[in-house]
């Protein structure tokens, strides 16, 4: 059995990634507060800390693998890559198909239905800060960590950049991720936990469970930039300027 008393979330969701089941089941915050204890988080998400725990040893217990563990091991290069692939797209995606939906389902159900309305602006909020954010990671932070990644392994130097350490542009990444979250968290509030009303229509059903699966994968992209990506970009240039 894994003994979770010492470590952070953060770093058991790193170590063994199919618990972020367990935490997305239990709505424990495995990405902004990811530094938390397991107790804290528990505590903050309103989870009984022995259920979550004995969640966790099973489900290890029960994995025929560890899902997405290559991840820990690749270079930075192949990281930012999936992110790409994988949650940009996804987002991207998502954001424009989400958005017309929302505005049908709130004109049409928004006067039986009032917090559609306020779901609806949540969401536009979220848009409306991902787009820029993922703007400047693709057209700036990543071909940066790219650069630097490729320079370690050239041993040459590399370009230099518009914004110092790149300590700087994560820190600001982050901030952006923990406003997001804090959203995210404002709109499973306001849905109450993405229920859907009795005798829902197909639109407002699939409204509901579209952006409960658009709240997981951003739980997902941004664990992987706060406590993989961004950690070890901070430490390679570190090492390259330490030469």
């Amino acid at each position: 059995m894994e003994n979770l008393s010492t470590k952070t979330v953060r770093e058991i969701a790193i170590e063994m990634p199919i618990t972020t089941r367990i935490f997305e089941n239990h709505k424990i915050d495995y990405c902004c507060g990811g530094k938390r204890s397991l107790e804290d988080a528990c505590r903050i998400a309103g989870a009984n800390t022995a259920t979550v725990t004995s969640d966790i040893n099973r489900i290890l217990k029960n994995a025929e693998s560890l899902d997405f563990e290559w991840l820990r091991e690749t270079t930075l290069t192949h990281l930012i890559d999936y992110i790409l692939e994988k949650h940009h797209v996804f987002t991207k995606d998502e954001v424009l198909h989400l958005t017309p939906l929302m505005a049908k389902v709130a004109g049409k159900h928004g006067e039986n239905h009032p917090e559609l309305s306020k779901i609806e602006h949540i969401f536009g909020q979220i848009c409306s800060d991902l787009q820029p954010h993922m703007m400047k990671e693709e057209e700036i932070l990543f071909p940066y960590v790219k650069n630097l990644e490729k320079a370690v392994l050239n041993q040459s130097i590399p370009s230099l950049s518009c914004f110092g350490s790149v300590e700087n542009p994560i820190r600001v990444m982050m901030n952006e991720h923990d406003t997001v979250g804090d959203l995210l968290r404002e709109m499973r509030k306001v849905s109450v936990d993405y229920k859907v009303p009795e005798g829902a229509c197909p639109s407002y059903t699939a409204l509901f469970n579209r952006l409960e699966a658009f709240e997981r994968d951003l739980h997902q992209h941004i664990h992987l930039e706060n406590n993989l990506l961004f950690p070890k970009a901070v430490e390679l240039e570190e090492k390259l300027y330490a030469q």
